[in-house]
């Protein structure tokens, strides 16, 4: 899961660190489901209705969590949807997205984004999209402040893997080792 609107090679970097670790915990590639790749974009709301049996067959939910990203509300409603379908919210795994050379900048600001959520302020590109989605909210919960408490607890135990993201990070940093050839993105 992500958002459209944080830094592309910023996204695809950590992409990129997830995939090695991935790769180096288990021994082989991941197998990953786009949503972009899957759903079809002439039709988005009919495939949308899958959006709950696609992230029910998922063993795990990667968040590349930038700037932006709990600002959205389809981004907030994948995580929603994906704990609510059985998936575990330990099993919801957190990549920070952070520009080079703003590291520290960006890591404050996706802090400071966990720290002021409200499902009411988050925005959708599409406005229907957006009052949909929140009246759906109001019909299960009663009221965006209950499923804004609900988030929380989600929230919270994902703010809690993107600190510990961040710490490692910044821990990596702090060695002076150079980047990762892999992860250097060629824009000849």
């Amino acid at each position: 899961s992500h958002s459209w609107h944080d830094d592309a090679e910023a996204k695809w970097r950590a992409l990129l660190a997830w995939r090695r670790d991935f790769h180096s915990a288990h021994g082989r590639e991941p197998t990953i489901w786009f949503d972009r790749c899957c759903i079809d974009q002439t039709n988005v709301d009919s495939d949308l209705r899958c959006l709950p049996i696609f992230l029910k067959g998922c063993r795990r939910l990667v968040v590349f969590c930038g700037e932006t990203y709990l600002s959205r509300l389809w981004c907030i409603i994948e995580i929603f949807t994906y704990v609510h379908m059985g998936g575990l919210v330990e099993d919801v795994q957190v990549q920070a997205v952070v520009r080079a050379g703003r590291e520290e900048e960006d890591f404050q600001s996706i802090m400071q984004t966990f720290s002021c959520f409200d499902v009411a302020a988050c925005r959708c590109f599409n406005a229907e999209d957006k009052h949909r989605l929140l009246a759906m909210v109001d019909v299960a919960y009663g009221s965006t402040h209950v499923f804004n408490t609900v988030i929380r607890g989600i929230v919270s135990f994902v703010h809690m893997s993107i600190h510990r993201e961040i710490s490692a990070s910044r821990s990596f940093a702090a060695t002076g080792c150079s980047s990762n050839p892999e992860l250097e993105i060629k824009t000849e």
